[in-house]
């Protein structure tokens, strides 16, 4: 299998974890977020997966040799009504992205990608959106123990 592959594939995994969690959280909490000092940046579940949606497409764009001006630290803009269009649209972005990474040649491992925030080594780019997704899939996880749920939802692809 090739790395190109084999990311693709661990990035429709991830998106598919964390479609999980979004379903897995109470509906009417999916726009909490913690409120304590020192909280002012926290973001809700939907905010957390609009974030994911952008980036993913983003690094589609990116790879593709289109170009991507979200500026560093902007707050998401892209938002949705309930778990279920959040889900949709993180898995098609994610398969999006899967998509053109299965059709990056090894070179582009190697290659140096202009980023918003600086160039970036493909290989290092590549990895980056399912890191962050698994970061907020841990997030989403914190937030429903936050609101008394203790238990730990594991998707199902992870086993």
């Amino acid at each position: 299998m090739k790395v190109t592959e084999y990311l693709a594939n661990q990035t429709e995994r991830m998106a598919a974890g964390l479609a999980h969690f979004m379903a897995t959280t109470d509906p009417e909490k999916l726009n909490w977020k913690p409120e304590m000092p020192g909280s002012e940046g926290s973001r809700s579940p939907l905010q957390q997966v609009s974030e994911c949606v952008q980036v993913n497409l983003g690094m589609a764009k990116l790879f593709r040799g289109e170009v991507y001006n979200a500026p560093p630290g902007a707050p998401p803009d892209l938002l949705f009504a309930d778990a279920a269009s959040a889900q949709k649209a993180l898995i098609d972005s994610a398969a999006e992205l899967a998509s053109v990474i299965r059709q990056l040649d090894d070179a582009a491992l190697a290659k140096m990608y202009s980023h918003p925030r600086g160039e970036i080594l493909g290989s290092n780019m590549m990895i980056m959106p399912l890191r962050n997704m698994a970061y907020h899939a841990g997030q989403i996880n914190q937030i429903q123990m936050l609101l008394g749920d203790s238990e730990f939802h594991v998707p199902p692809n992870w086993r």
